[in-house]
């Protein structure tokens, strides 16, 4: 009985014992398993951050502005209206996968990752910023806090009116708040009325062609004038002749070298307009067709409200007899911008049929027709080979539009690898 009740109480300290390393093994494997879980969140949670500034914001107005999330109130910040909450931000963006959690938020940093509140993001240079994304994924009581720092800098695609080749203007467009930047001739019948501040590149808003400015061969008005009505000197830069009244600058000209100084005229790069096709291709507009004319209708486009894109690539043809007639209004009754992308072709926008419209036209294989009947008024970039302007068409630019600038502006570079500091 003895040895009975020895070899018992040996046995049931040994399941107690085998019972509770049992237990902790499990209670271990399921906090293993929660923080796992936590740290895929996080890591899902700094790609998302990545993917919204690659695709969707990036300039300093968009990413402060509120998005929509599952929080609580409905909604949070990428990055703090507040500069001085940046760090620790009250309200980030908050998301949901399934019962669990990631949340993500960004601050401005410099080169070495230290926060600065004078370095944020400007379309109009190359020069790079940096921000740094941080997430935290939970799990239950599973928690893993990231941190990754990416370089995010401008494409250099012309932010502005660029033509890469030669203006023919034929009526009286009117240019306000951006300058006209030209890799070639500006030809004028009547003249081209340019006001305002450049609000991209700064300075006055004016002319600036690598080639010649011809004024009109029949009379003494210049092209180019000022909001005054009056030519002025200091709006345009290039070589001018047939100046019967003595009013251009003789011997002023702006080179091809000073033109890329400023702007890249090469455009948008073959990474950029395959992630803009593939947004046409999803939830856009997007046609590939052999050749010949055709109209871009508003009952076309899948959407009234939020931005568009309208990707065209023609697979034969010619530049000049592809022509892409856009037949719509945007934002009419709608929100957004229309970013219309004409590969092999060229484009006519006609202002009883265009109305108002805000987006890019990018166009650099043809000809961008402006038609002015029904004043037309475009506010936004123009990328085109050449420009025919026919009639008082209106181009302007605003900062509310540059504020909310198109997503390929940009190009993010992961700085640094992520790093786990909390968990």
């Amino acid at each position: 009985m003895v040895t009975v009740l020895v070899m018992t109480t040996v046995l049931m300290i040994m399941a107690v014992g085998m019972y509770f390393v049992a237990s902790r093994e499990i209670t271990m494997s399921g906090a293993d398993m929660r923080g796992s879980e936590a740290f895929y969140y996080a890591e899902g949670g700094l790609e998302t951050a990545i993917d919204i500034i690659s695709n969707e914001s990036a300039t300093d107005y968009q990413l402060t502005q509120p998005r929509e999330d599952d929080s609580a109130d409905g909604y949070g910040y990428l990055m703090d209206p507040s500069p001085g909450q940046r760090e620790d931000p009250s309200n980030p963006v908050e998301m949901a996968i399934g019962e669990e959690t990631f949340t993500i938020w960004v601050n401005t940093v410099d080169e070495d990752g230290d926060p600065c509140s004078g370095c944020g993001l400007n379309l109009a240079t190359t020069n790079p910023a940096y921000l740094e994304i941080t997430a935290e994924g939970r799990s239950g009581d599973g928690y893993r806090k990231l941190k990754q720092r990416v370089r995010v800098q401008a494409s250099g695609y012309p932010l502005t009116f660029f033509i890469d080749g030669d203006i023919n203007a034929n009526g009286n467009p009117f240019v306000s708040n951006q300058s006209i930047y030209v890799r070639g001739n500006v030809y004028g019948r009547e003249k081209i009325e340019v006001t305002g501040t450049d609000l991209v590149y700064g300075g006055p808003a004016r002319v600036l062609a690598t080639g010649t400015i011809y004024d009109k061969a029949n009379g003494g008005n210049s092209q180019i004038y000022t909001a005054t009505g009056l030519p002025n000197g200091n709006n345009w830069d290039a070589a001018y002749v047939n100046d019967r009244d003595s009013r251009g600058p003789a011997g002023n000209t702006f080179s091809l070298e000073e033109l890329q100084g400023i702007i890249n005229p090469s455009g948008l790069s073959a990474t950029q307009l395959e992630t803009l096709k593939s947004q046409a291709q999803n939830n856009g507009y997007y046609l590939n067709p052999s050749s010949g004319g055709i109209q871009v209708r508003q009952s076309d486009l899948p959407s009234r409200e939020g931005s568009v894109v309208v990707f065209i690539e023609y697979s034969g043809g010619t530049p000049s007899n592809n022509l892409v007639d856009l037949n719509f209004t945007w934002p009419s009754m709608s929100t957004g911008q229309a970013l219309v992308i004409v590969l092999g072709g060229s484009v006519k926008m006609t202002g009883q049929a265009i109305g108002h419209m805000q987006g890019i036209v990018y166009c650099p294989d043809g000809i961008v027709e402006a038609h002015g009947g029904g004043n037309g008024d475009y506010t936004g970039f123009v990328f085109g080979k050449g420009l025919i302007n026919v009639g008082n068409f209106e181009f302007n630019m605003t900062q509310e539009f540059i504020d909310d600038a198109p997503f390929f502006a940009w190009t993010v570079t992961r700085e640094t690898a992520w790093r786990e500091i909390d968990r």
